[in-house]
């Protein structure tokens, strides 16, 4: 492995990257420990693969520079740690052990159209069902799904010209018959 340190010098006047003997790095590194944090000089390390050895260098950078990278790194590692959890695959892709053309066949979701299509037949075959019954039957199957089965009485009244006692009768009976359906 090669370790290379460039820190700031002033060469003919001017405040430029030289590269530094691993005595002076030593040297710098031990002035500043002691200093205060805006006294201090600042590093990042780079390393990549030269090819078959790793190539490290510690850069000096200005506090601002500093800061601007380190808040980059800082996000990236959290990515990269983040991304090594997961993985990512594409919905296009074939998985032929379970005999699927792509991922889109098979991904999770909380809405059940199996479900609510059985729903929606079960509905239908009740409504049939309460119509072969009795021609109200079906009127309060739309007041009981849409929430209305205590506040109907009095409409239901008005409308078949019925006593509370007659209407109350028959939603008894309407309840008895969509249990023993749904029973069956």
């Amino acid at each position: 492995m090669k370790t290379t340190y460039l820190v700031y010098r002033q060469v003919n006047g001017v405040r430029r990257l030289v590269v530094a003997t691993p005595a002076e790095w030593d040297a710098i590194l031990k002035e500043n420990r002691g200093l205060p944090a805006e006294r201090r000089r600042y590093f990042i390390k780079d390393c990549f693969a030269d090819g078959d050895e790793l190539d490290c260098m510690y850069i000096e950078m200005t506090a601002v520079e500093y800061r601007e990278w380190n808040s980059k790194n800082t996000v990236a590692q959290r990515k990269r740690k983040a991304g090594s959890i997961y993985s990512v695959l594409s919905l296009d892709a074939g998985v032929p052990e379970a005999g699927l053309e792509s991922l889109h066949e098979s991904v999770p979701s909380a809405f059940d159209l199996e479900g609510l299509a059985t729903d929606h037949l079960l509905i239908e075959e009740l409504k049939t069902a309460l119509r072969k019954w009795k021609p109200w039957a079906e009127d309060l199957l739309e007041l009981y799904l849409s929430g209305a089965k205590r506040s109907c009485t009095n409409g239901l009244c008005e409308r078949y010209k019925l006593s509370d006692r007659a209407v109350q009768k028959r939603k008894t009976a309407f309840e008895k018959f969509v249990l023993d359906f749904l029973k069956k």
